[in-house]
C-alpha cells in the first residue's frame, strides 16, 4: 500500500508541475487558425515543431491527454462536445528568429500549446486522485519468461556504461522491446488495455529487460474465422501470461488525474 501512495503522489506532483510550464514558455503562438472538421474525411494527424503546431481532425480531449502526458480515461468533467466535435487547428510564431525557435524543447512547446488551450477554449483545470479500476501487473510463481537486458560494455575510459534509454516498437497486437524498464511497460500496457496498470512485478534490472509480445486482438477472437487463423497468438491477457510470466489482475487503486473546472467551444477563425 505503501508503494501505491508512493507512486500515485510522484506522479501528481509531475503532473502538477507540468500545470505550471506555461508561465515559463519564451514565446507563444500568436498567429492561431481554429476550424470545426469536415465530415468526410477522417484522416487525424497531429505535428508540433520549431514554432509551429498542426492538427487535423482531433477532438479537445485528444489534445488535453496529448499535451498534459495523462490518459484519456482520466480526464473528468469534460463536455461531451469535447470529446465528439473534431478540430483542424493551425499555430505558428509569427515573429522569431531561426535561433531562438531551433532552441525550442518539448517542455517549451507543450508550455505554449497550453497557453493556446487557455486563451481559446477558456481551459482550466486541476490535479486530483481518484480510486479507479486499475490492473496490477505481477509475476507469476514460475518467474518471468524473459531476461535482463545485456549490460552495455564499458565506456573507452573504463567507466560503466550508462542506461542506454528503452527502445521500444509495438503496433495493434505486439510490442518488442529492449532496455525496457517494468513501469514503462506497465505504461504500455495501459494503452492496450484502455486502463490504468501499475506495476508490483519488483523486478529492478539497471539496465531494464528484453521482451516481446503478440497478441490477437479482441476482434481477431470472436470465432467468424472458419479455423483460417488457428496459429494467431491468443488475446493479450491470455499472450501477457503465456509469452511472459506476468498476470493482470483486475482491482482498484488511487490514480492521478485531471479535472476540467472551465472549458468553451472557441469561436472559428
Amino acid at each position: 500500500m505503501f508503494f501505491a501512495k508512493q507512486w500515485c503522489v510522484s506522479i501528481v506532483l509531475a503532473v502538477a508541475a507540468s500545470l505550471n510550464i506555461a508561465a515559463q514558455s519564451p514565446l507563444q503562438y500568436d498567429v492561431v487558425s481554429i476550424k470545426p472538421h469536415k465530415p468526410g474525411d477522417n484522416n487525424e494527424s497531429v505535428s508540433s515543431y520549431a514554432g509551429k503546431y498542426d492538427a487535423t481532425n482531433v477532438s479537445v480531449k485528444e489534445i488535453i491527454a496529448g499535451t498534459y502526458h495523462v490518459k484519456a480515461w482520466l480526464i473528468f468533467q469534460l463536455p461531451p462536445w469535447a470529446e465528439s466535435m473534431k478540430w483542424d487547428i493551425s499555430a505558428k510564431v509569427s515573429d522569431a528568429d531561426e535561433k531562438q525557435l531551433s532552441k525550442l524543447t518539448r517542455d517549451d512547446r507543450e508550455a505554449m500549446m497550453k497557453q493556446l488551450l487557455a486563451e481559446h477554449f477558456g481551459l482550466a483545470l486541476h490535479t486530483d486522485t481518484k480510486v479507479q479500476p486499475v490492473f496490477e501487473m505481477t509475476v507469476m510463481p514460475d518467474g518471468p519468461k524473459f531476461k535482463a537486458a545485456p549490460i552495455p560494455p564499458p565506456k573507452e575510459d573504463g567507466t560503466k556504461a550508462k542506461y542506454p534509454g528503452a527502445s521500444t516498437s509495438n503496433s495493434n497486437s505486439s510490442i518488442s522491446a529492449h532496455h525496457i524498464r517494468m513501469d514503462s511497460f506497465a505504461e504500455i500496457l495501459s494503452y492496450r488495455t484502455d486502463r490504468t496498470v501499475v506495476n508490483r512485478t519488483n523486478l529492478t534490472s539497471e539496465f531494464g529487460y528484453d521482451l516481446e509480445l503478440k497478441w490477437t486482438p479482441d476482434e481477431g477472437t470472436n470465432g467468424n474465422d472458419n479455423g483460417t487463423n488457428a496459429d494467431a497468438p491468443p488475446p493479450l491477457f491470455e499472450s501477457v501470461k503465456e509469452q511472459l510470466g506476468l498476470k493482470l489482475s483486475p482491482t482498484k487503486a488511487e490514480v492521478p488525474t485531471l479535472v476540467i473546472d472551465h472549458i468553451q467551444q472557441p469561436e472559428s477563425n
